[in-house]
């Protein structure tokens, strides 16, 4: 994430190199963006409706389950996108109120896309409106953003260092919603799994009591390889940012986050091949991921706040 404090990137070849892969890839992620959310969900009232409700004539909501999931999913790749394009497009020369607005507006309409599942679950199917048109305000918004920057890398146009308050609005927008990330983890654990050793134990070993079948090596691998990648990148950033603030004890809570992390993903093959009692450690390491993680955001947000964020250094 050095691009993060750098000021000439274009200086630095094989930060340069990785910018623009990144970018580029940054494209056939947006176009392809738009062909899977048609495909999944539907740009029209119609098509969203059935994913919902599976039937106009005879509505019947999806299982919670898959909403929270797909929630789950969507929620992880808005917000890693966005920081990371973010963060190259506010080398750009030009007036830093259109790089607030883009970057805000991408924000806000990638996170009212994200509520307005919930909104169209529980509280009226008119909220599909909301959800499209949140969705093509974001894709528009970050698509602005990819252009610019790639005429900025693609070019012989001049970079310019970023102004600390940029660095510290994306920041903020990051930090600020792993509180809401951490309550759909829970939500997501909760409906999915359940809250209790018991619970747990059986979600994984299965209950011939009611016809539930044990996971399979595959699923449960299958589980295990996206999430052990995603979470390490997604805590890798927010670790990252802590190490600007003057937050104690960085390096406890840090090894704190990524081992608990590292255990609530193993340890539903524990509970397989060595004993129900790891529900035990699930259960721990899962809620112990989830309190370190809204500590670190917390702290990092007062720090900011204050204007205590150590000194960013023009490497």
């Amino acid at each position: 994430m050095r691009f993060f404090i750098s000021s000439n990137i274009k200086s630095n070849p094989p930060l340069y190199i990785t910018v623009v892969i990144f970018l580029l890839s940054s494209v056939v992620y947006w176009v392809t963006t738009w062909i899977v959310y048609n495909a999944k969900y539907g740009l029209t009232y119609d098509r969203m409706f059935r994913y919902f409700f599976t039937d106009p004539l005879y509505p019947e909501r999806i299982p919670l389950s898959q909403l929270l999931e797909d929630m789950h999913v969507n929620f992880f790749l808005f917000i890693m996108f966005l920081i990371v394009l973010a963060s190259i497009f506010i080398h750009k020369c030009m007036k830093d109120s259109l790089k607030y607005t883009l970057i805000l507006l991408s924000f806000v309409s990638g996170l009212v896309e994200f509520l307005s599942s919930l909104a169209v679950y529980y509280v009226s199917p008119a909220f599909i409106y909301l959800k499209i048109f949140s969705f093509l305000s974001f894709q528009v918004s970050t698509g602005t953003m990819m252009l610019l920057a790639l005429k900025l890398y693609l070019t012989r146009e001049k970079e310019e260092p970023p102004e600390r308050s940029l660095l510290y609005a994306i920041v903020f927008i990051f930090t600020s919603t792993v509180s809401l990330f951490v309550v759909l983890n829970f939500f997501l654990f909760v409906t999915k799994i359940g809250l209790t050793p018991d619970q747990v134990a059986r979600y994984y070993l299965g209950d011939p009591a009611i016809f539930m079948r044990p996971k399979s090596l595959e699923g449960i691998l299958e589980v295990l390889t996206p999430h052990t990648v995603a979470m390490a990148l997604y805590l890798f950033a927010l670790i990252h940012f802590a190490f600007f603030t003057n937050l104690r004890n960085r390096v406890a809570w840090s090894v704190v986050t990524l081992v608990s992390a590292l255990v609530d993903n193993t340890s539903g093959l524990m509970i397989k091949y060595v004993g129900a009692h790891f529900a035990y450690i699930k259960l721990g390491s899962f809620f112990l991921l989830q309190l370190a993680m809204i500590y670190l955001s917390v702290a990092i947000i007062v720090s900011l706040l204050r204007h205590r964020a150590k000194a960013i250094v023009l490497l």
